[in-house]
């Protein structure tokens, strides 16, 4: 095609023809930059069509992660209600003296809350986009502020859930360090509810045999002035939790609506 044109202008040349040659060549000039232009626009809608791409994968990725959480919060809701009702039944108790619940029923309540969940949250997705700089190239902004909203609201979560532990080893433990004894087997782990499962553990405490003759002075725990302040305290704490959680939830439905409108 070059060599083409080359022999055009040659000829138009060699037949004294300026004013026509002068015309072609502002002619081949202009189908150049067409041909530039038609070139760069395919080089724009190729790298559109990638950032596309990018960007639905991302947001599938994210939906994935997204339902991880809402699974993660239903378990979260589930063990922090169940801890509700056992401090509730402990608080019960202790404020009614003259009902006595025993030291075997003390010791299923209360191995229970030993245990706290560390908070967890799914952005595996959200972080890589973020690292890698693919946000520049979104077109959905406001999806995007929404998630880094929704992630960065994950610290409300984390402090409380971190501070039910926290309260466990400062406030709980060291009240039943009180007392010699509790009734720790396998009837007190059926109401722990762990994400990991704790059953081994329990399938080797009830497997050796206590034949020592021990009455547990529960009552010592159950009416210290100390146990009451941990229970009031931490069913606070999983009550506030569980509004946080709630909150979470809705913002999870809110996004994952948001994005399947865009996909």
């Amino acid at each position: 095609m070059i060599s083409l044109f080359r022999k055009i202008r040659q000829k138009l040349l060699s037949q004294n023809r300026l004013t026509r040659y002068l015309a072609y060549a502002i002619g081949e000039i202009f189908l150049v930059v067409i041909g530039i232009l038609i070139a760069l626009q395919i080089n724009t809608w190729n790298e559109n069509r990638k950032y596309r791409n990018q960007e639905a994968d991302f947001y599938s990725d994210v939906i994935s992660d997204l339902d991880k959480d809402l699974e993660k919060l239903d378990f979260l809701t589930e063990f922090h209600r169940n801890r509700i009702e056992i401090l509730s039944t402990l608080l019960t108790y202790l404020r009614n003296p003259a009902d006595k619940m025993g030291a075997e029923k003390f010791g299923i309540l209360i191995e229970p809350l030993y245990y706290s969940e560390a908070a967890t949250s799914y952005s595996t997705a959200f972080e890589s986009a973020k690292s890698s700089g693919s946000f520049s190239n979104f077109r959905q902004k406001e999806i995007l502020k929404s998630l880094n909203q929704y992630y960065a609201d994950f610290e409300k979560i984390k402090i409380i859930m971190t501070s039910i532990t926290e309260f466990i080893s400062n406030s709980f433990e060291p009240v039943m360090a009180e007392i010699s004894a509790i009734h720790i087997s396998i009837n007190s782990g059926t109401m722990v509810i762990a994400e990991k499962g704790n059953s081994k553990f329990y399938d080797l405490i009830h497997a050796i045999e206590d034949r020592r003759d021990i009455k547990s002075d529960y009552e010592k725990v159950l009416y210290d002035p100390r146990f009451e302040a941990y229970v009031i305290g931490d069913m606070g704490r999983c009550f506030n939790l569980i509004a946080q959680i709630e909150t979470r939830r809705e913002n999870i439905l809110s996004l994952k609506a948001q994005i399947n409108g865009h996909l």
